[in-house]
């Protein structure tokens, strides 16, 4: 009851404060004409299923829902279009000089006129931040590759010079130089520059806390949006935590236990970047980014989603609740678009993970490539895709909308037409892989982490924990979310109690899983983007420094290091005409589709909900809407289905002191009973 109060609650502010600029007459629906105040755009309210924490462009690459908000928020030197080109976005001009005799070859890259949304000129300093954190000997970002073919970048990352080394320098403060390392193929530079891992990050910003892109006060964004506001609840839930299991942050240090509490992300706001491609604040209705606000709510119910959609307030659901992809008012009332995706549904195996076995040293299961590919074969991925419907059955690990060579005129799924042996369901053939390798299912037990807060990825969870049960493995499912921050910031000295770390996140990034589910999200459309983590050289992960005599490069997460995968990685990143990679690039997925460090489950599938009501909503290959120039055809009957909703179910909520005091832990509860008096009350009273 209480999450249906709030969820009203929210509409109520949201679509009333939007009279505010609208200068909407409430007796009558006409728009008056107010000269005092500016009309600074609509409100367009939306729905997101899963709740995002960390909203750092270099870090969106395990869930697909994450990526595509942050792609709101931050710009890219280049796009995708609808039809898979590459488009020129940040950057205005490019231009490639060679000059073979002296063994030079680089790019100058010029930026177009636009600010962070704190008025800063986007620049080329930048980029060099942004791309030198990914390029740094300790850090661990995976897209680090796709910068290897600059001059020193491979070497600086792998300890072998210094990181001022690296060939990139800002000219001037919108032109970029770029040296490389021979002559390569620009395209397919252009094409990794696409990728929102490479977007510019400000040294400012960034270097003043690890959570600096978790809420609105300690971020700045180079795209059309940015955080305007970002409502936590907080409350004590079995649901995220389970008593026998031990929490730790990245640190090792305990995280639950003190008081229990958890924390979810109940709605955010993201507003117009008033310097989006603007030189300044007040020239910023000549509409750049058409809405003023966009509301997405994370907490509705089924039945409020469908309520609310079929009243005409929400405009846009960025994925069908799960509850809703069979036999709903939704799935059977509206067109969902299906749309390719850059993300296969995988499983991580931690090679390095110690299963208790009933011994007292335990063992490490997961580094027998026979036991990966017994929980493989026990997985019913048709089941799967039953259950979540917008989705297909893995059959390789590179995604639907992934490139094969450089060009969406062919994909790489449609030229591969390898049927893995590991990638059907064979239970019995699972047992036996088992027995070979020696291993009595009934002595290990493991566990398989998901996030809490991802329904589609519990749901998915719940039936692969039961089909290896079935093996006669005892596992269990570890669901976890998200805490508030426990870190102190440096410049306050104090725990930001609005920040929450997402606990899913760091098990996933830190390694310290034995098990886990993900989207493993292709870091451009190119799919030795996918494929080339999983090589020693290529993973992006930190150089391993205690021998101080030698730093030594360290291996895929999971522990993978295959000589043979390696040693072909290298033929593949050496071939700079990218059509001549193909076929090793194929030879590289079936590699890892016999090792299985990783295990595609499904393929996901973007799926998407837009009004007739919305227009504008352009979209890029990936079925990504941008909202930039979105707006609703009839605000003022979009205005009026809010209130009329409201009106309605506000008739049950009556605004006592009991209420008040029942609700007082929402923020919000107080602004939106403010708007409510001031509106339906003074209406009452004649003076609207």
């Amino acid at each position: 009851m209480m999450k249906r109060i709030f969820a009203l609650l929210l509409c109520a502010a949201t679509l009333l404060a939007s009279l505010t600029f609208v200068g909407c007459d409430m007796s009558s629906n006409k728009k008056k004409k107010d000269t005092k105040e500016e009309d600074k755009g609509q409100y367009i309210t939306a729905y997101l299923t899963d709740n995002v924490y960390d909203l750092d462009p270099a870090k969106a690459y395990t869930n697909e829902a994450l990526a595509n908000v942050v792609s709101l928020m931050f710009d890219t030197l280049f796009k995708l279009d609808e039809k898979g080109k590459v488009q020129k976005s940040l950057v205005q001009e490019y231009v490639i000089e060679e000059n073979e005799s002296a063994g030079e070859y680089k790019m100058q890259l010029y930026l177009n006129e636009t600010n962070w949304s704190d008025g800063t000129a986007v620049s080329a300093n930048d980029i060099v931040f942004a791309w030198k954190r990914l390029l740094e000997v300790d850090a661990n970002y995976e897209a680090a590759a796709l910068l290897f073919d600059i001059k020193n970048a491979r070497a600086a990352k792998e300890g072998d010079c210094s990181i001022d080394d690296v060939r990139i320098y800002p000219a001037e403060q919108r032109m970029l130089e770029i040296y490389f390392e021979g002559k390569i193929d620009y395209d397919q530079f252009m094409l990794n520059l696409t990728s929102l891992a490479l977007a510019p990050l400000r040294d400012d910003i960034v270097s003043k806390s690890d959570d600096w892109a978790k809420k609105p006060g300690t971020m700045v964004c180079s795209g059309p949006f940015k955080l305007g506001r970002i409502n936590v609840k907080t409350s004590e839930s079995e649901k995220y935590f389970d008593a026998h299991h031990e929490y730790k942050d990245i640190n090792g240090f305990d995280r639950v236990g003190q008081d229990g509490k958890v924390q979810t992300i109940t709605d955010f706001m993201l507003e117009r970047n008033v310097y989006y491609f603007r030189d300044n604040e007040e020239d910023r209705l000549k509409k750049a980014v058409t809405p003023y606000k966009i509301t997405v709510d994370c907490s509705l119910t089924e039945e409020q989603l469908t309520a609310m959609y079929d009243a005409g307030m929400v405009m846009y659901i960025s994925d069908v609740p799960l509850a809703l992809r069979k036999d709903s008012s939704i799935a059977a009332n509206v067109e969902v678009d299906e749309e390719k995706s850059f993300s296969t549904n995988s499983i991580y195996f931690n090679q390095n993970a110690i299963v208790d076995n009933g011994t007292e040293e335990g063992a490490r299961l997961f580094a027998d490539a026979k036991v990966r590919q017994a929980l493989s074969l026990a997985i019913d991925r048709n089941a799967i895709v039953d259950a979540v419907v917008y989705a297909q059955a893995a059959t390789g690990l590179v995604p639907t909308g992934v490139f094969e060579a450089g060009s969406a005129k062919s994909l790489f799924r449609n030229a591969c037409a390898t049927s893995y042996e590991f990638l059907q369901t064979d239970a019995g053939k699972a047992a036996a892989l088992l027995t070979e390798a020696g291993v009595k299912p009934s002595k290990y037990s493991f566990e398989l982490t998901v996030a809490a807060y991802d329904e589609v990825h519990c749901a998915i969870a719940e039936i692969i924990v039961e089909n290896w049960k079935a093996l006669g493995f005892k596992v269990s499912l570890k669901k976890i979310g998200a805490i508030q921050n426990n870190d102190y910031y440096k410049y306050t000295d104090s725990t930001p109690p609005d920040i929450c770390d997402d606990l899913y996140a760091e098990e996933l990034r830190g390694g310290t899983f034995q098990a886990i589910l993900f989207d493993y999200v292709a870091f451009s459309a190119d799919a030795f983007s996918v494929l080339a983590p999983f090589a020693k050289a290529f993973s992006g992960r930190g150089m391993d420094m205690s021998n101080t005599e030698e730093y030594l490069l360290t291996p895929h997460i999971t522990g993978y290091d295959s000589e043979e995968y390696n040693a072909l990685m290298e033929k593949i990143f050496a071939e700079k005409t990218v059509a001549n990679r193909a076929g090793d690039l194929r030879t590289a997925e079936g590699i890892l589709m016999n090792d299985l460090p990783i295990v595609p489950v499904v393929f996901n599938l973007n799926a998407t909900v837009t009004s007739k009501q919305l227009k504008k909503t352009t979209t890029s290959y990936y079925n990504v809407a941008s909202f930039q120039k979105a707006k609703i055809k009839s605000y003022d009957d979009y205005i009026e289905a809010g209130r009329a909703y409201v009106t309605e179910n506000f008739s049950e909520l009556k605004f006592t002191e009991c209420n008040e005091c029942a609700y007082k832990e929402f923020d919000l509860f107080k602004t939106a009973n403010t708007i409510y008096s001031q509106y339906f009350l003074e209406e009452k009273e004649g003076k609207k």
